[in-house]
């Protein structure tokens, strides 16, 4: 039972991960070790968004962890790779940007450290099944009450 409660839980967390589109970890309420890891990676990798050379090496060492035991965790944890992960945390702030600022496509992928425009909207349509343009469209209805 004690096992089946754990695996639960991991599932738990992996779906909330997955599912939260917008970044939020100030909200997240540490009542876990996995969340309080969660909590600290999205934070380090926020901290160091807009460097394009943040990368798996500058991650690691920000967590104090070798490279193997942050993949593990973070696969456990989330189903992604620590690339995977960094580029999910820097896409779900772009999304946040798109639909709450009036800033550029091309200033926001520089903003959280693409430096290349048209992989940022290929990682982008893979994230959210659309483009960024579309995206803004399609948040800006929502917000003024418009329906689609």
């Amino acid at each position: 039972m004690r096992v089946h409660n754990l695996l639960e839980t991991r599932k738990n967390l992996t779906a909330k991960f997955k599912k939260d589109i917008i970044l939020s970890p100030k909200e997240l309420t540490a009542t876990s070790a996995d969340e309080t890891f969660l909590k600290k990676a999205i934070q380090i990798i926020e901290e160091n968004i807009t460097d394009p050379e943040f990368n798996v090496h500058v991650f690691t060492n920000h967590m104090n962890m070798s490279r193997s035991v942050l993949y593990r965790k973070l696969k456990a944890l989330t189903n992604q790779s620590i690339t995977e992960f960094i580029r999910t945390i820097k896409l779900k702030k772009a999304g946040q940007l798109i639909a709450n600022t009036k800033m550029h496509i091309s200033e926001i992928a520089y903003e959280v450290g693409f430096s290349d425009l048209k992989y940022f909207r290929k990682c982008f349509k893979t994230q959210f099944n659309e483009l960024p343009s579309n995206y803004r469209i399609k948040n800006t209805h929502r917000e003024e009450g418009f329906s689609i």
